[in-house]
């Protein structure tokens, strides 16, 4: 029973994609690929984001650690 409802589904996106005329289907995987393209931008520019806060932290850590073992040698 699902696999026919499956095979309607497929059936009609094939149809959908056949009566399309090639320039609106390039138009739409351009604005597609374009979509994509800024979503990876934003993820890379996020991953920076995140990186730049671990390296603040990592940072504040050694002066912390660096203080700490400094006053154990007094």
């Amino acid at each position: 029973m699902a696999n026919k409802e499956a095979d309607k589904d497929s059936a009609a996106r094939q149809h959908e994609i056949l009566s399309k005329p090639l320039p609106q289907i390039l138009d739409e995987i351009m604005g597609s690929v374009e979509l994509a393209n800024k979503a990876a931008a934003d993820a890379r520019q996020a991953a920076e984001d995140v990186m730049r806060r671990f390296r603040k932290v990592f940072l504040k850590m050694v002066d912390d650690i660096t203080g700490e073992l400094g006053e154990g040698k007094d």
